[in-house]
């Protein structure tokens, strides 16, 4: 992965420690701690089968380049499942896009239909891509991380893991709660 896309290196290698330190911190089961962070560090492994063009593309994706890049989660779930041989992970990698309200992707599922382990991910994966730079952006502070996530309760991310997150980044970062009640 570093020598196809760097970001890409580098995001999943911190997707998987926050996914890690959040199940640490929550005491997960010792399986689903280990499943959590072979998938968490594995969860864009798909994009390897996407153009680099478009993985380094400084602009908006056009709808077809947008369509090739909703396709790395089921990629990843080929790649983990039948070539690392990694069920678990598969299925949680396959579903990391997925939303509460099902406006998510490749499936279109919603919140009892996907695993608490693809929701930690999804809440990890967009939290990194917000307060990191990328080439089509400057990286968010924080502060404005949070919020942005706490807008997205209960429509893109669930909003017990989201609080749980929460209070996660608080023990680590001595933040403010900015999550919305209701």
């Amino acid at each position: 992965m570093r020598q196809k896309d760097e970001y890409t290196y580098t995001h999943s290698i911190r997707v998987m420690r926050l996914a890690y330190g959040y199940a640490k911190y929550y005491d997960l089961p010792g399986h689903e701690i280990k499943i959590l962070k072979y998938a968490s560090l594995l969860h864009d492994i798909g994009k390897l089968a996407i153009p680099k063009r478009i993985l380094s593309k400084n602009e908006r994706l056009d709808d077809d380049e947008y369509r090739k890049i909703k396709k790395h989660p089921h990629i990843g779930y080929l790649i983990t499942k039948y070539i690392l041989h990694m069920k678990d992970e598969a299925c949680i990698i396959r579903k990391h896009h997925e939303r509460i309200d099902g406006k998510g992707y490749p499936f279109g599922l919603k919140s009892a239909e996907i695993d608490e382990l693809s929701k930690i991910i999804s809440i990890c994966d967009a939290f990194d891509a917000m307060t990191t730079n990328r080439v089509y952006r400057k990286k968010s502070n924080l502060h404005d991380a949070l919020v942005e996530l706490s807008a997205h309760a209960g429509t893109q991310f669930d909003k017990t893991i989201l609080l749980n997150f929460f209070k996660y980044i608080n023990s680590k970062f001595n933040t403010i709660n900015v999550f919305k009640k209701g």
